[in-house]
């Protein structure tokens, strides 16, 4: 039988080959919100570009434009800056930027009248030899913070951490500019 970390792997070598497509972004996301114990939309995958991140997971939120590096509210930004990982158990009290939570993404339960919202997260920079490619982000959304479920422990990012390692190998770094 396998482990989830090894079935997880076999994922990631599965899309190595064609990079962080789309439907690759979907099925990582997938098995990482299962590893991680979270909801599908609970999970987002940023690409590193030139002068800031975007969303490839949910998809819906890249189609909203680039999250600059010097974005003083982006906790994503941040991650990606300062190349560390962090929790965030009360993140509806940590200043933010907003507006990609605003997205419905249609993740209502029949009959959810209220909005579930980001109350707990984790925060991992993906980086690799070149430096920080991207940035993984595990949350727990809720409308409150005892809905949205138990508080991430150092062990829950330890192992985001050590599955960032194992994604970098599916992001493919555009060459640097040509010094022309």
């Amino acid at each position: 039988m396998s482990t989830p970390a090894s079935s997880f792997d076999q994922v990631v070598a599965a899309c190595e080959r064609e990079g962080l497509t789309e439907a690759n972004a979907q099925r990582l996301a997938m098995e990482l919100a299962q590893f991680l114990g979270v909801q599908e939309d609970e999970v987002g995958i940023l690409r590193m570009q030139e002068h800031g991140l975007s969303f490839v997971y949910p998809t819906r939120l890249g189609k909203l434009g680039t999250i600059p590096l010097n974005a003083p509210t982006s906790v994503a930004a941040r991650t990606a800056s300062s190349k560390r990982a962090e929790i965030f158990n009360n993140f509806v009290q940590v200043k933010h930027a907003s507006v990609f939570e605003s997205v419905d993404l249609g993740n209502k339960g029949p009959g959810e009248k209220q909005e579930r919202v980001i109350q707990k997260l984790m925060s991992v920079p993906i980086a690799g030899p070149e430096g920080v490619c991207g940035v993984v982000q595990v949350s727990r959304k809720g409308t409150t913070a005892a809905a949205a479920g138990p508080d991430f422990t150092s062990a829950d990012l330890q192992k985001l951490t050590t599955l960032a390692t194992e994604l970098v190998r599916c992001f493919k770094l555009p060459p640097p500019p040509s010094a022309e």
